[in-house]
């Protein structure tokens, strides 16, 4: 099998991070389609350009990053990846922009959300489930829509706080530059 070395993502970007043993497995449960085999670095460059490219694992984790995936704003996201925990088991997704402001991330399991949070850059249309301990550390995402309490903008994440999140739940996708990796990955694009 060939070795490959991690490309670090994240900002501006959209992605999952998945307990899974493979990329195969991962591109299955998502029905990728129009799928090739790809390196770090062309995967990343594909998902910068609104595929997906599942990943090599990172030690448990499988990373998806990609354009390609649906929103935290979108319809029926919830339900997305409430079905794609069905499949998989433990699924994370973040989401980041810095432009718009968008920050998201979602907690799913055994086909349930535990926990949701996205804030668009002016409110928070998405607050589901309990507030995680690692939310409370890092003192982000902690209080629903409060625009006009000057302590509820203390609370507003930035994209480096969604890349320590991503951390304690698993992996930050800024700081996997060069770590080896067994085989390509796999690049396609989701069904709409």
């Amino acid at each position: 099998m060939s070795v490959d070395r991690a490309v670090p993502f994240g900002y501006k970007c959209l992605w999952l991070a998945v307990a899974a043993p493979d990329a195969a497995t991962v591109a299955d449960a998502l029905g990728l389609i129009r799928r090739k085999r790809a390196t770090w670095s062309h995967g990343v460059d594909l998902a910068y350009g609104g595929s997906v490219f599942v990943a090599p694992p990172i030690g448990p984790w499988v990373l998806v990053p990609g354009r390609g995936l649906p929103e935290a704003a979108g319809p029926g996201f919830l339900d997305w990846v409430a079905g794609l925990s069905t499949r998989l088991g433990h699924v994370q997704f973040f989401q980041t922009h810095r432009v718009t402001g968008t920050c998201a991330w979602v907690l799913a399991s055994g086909g349930r959300v535990s926990r949701a949070y996205h804030f668009d850059g002016a409110g928070v249309p998405l607050f589901v489930g309990g507030v995680t301990p690692d939310e409370t550390a890092l003192a982000v995402g902690t209080t629903p829509e409060s625009p006009d309490d000057e302590a509820w903008w203390d609370t507003v994440p930035g994209e480096d706080d969604v890349m320590a999140l991503a951390g304690r739940w698993s992996v930050d996708p800024t700081s996997i530059e060069g770590l080896e990796t067994d085989g390509d990955g796999i690049a396609g694009r989701l069904r709409h």
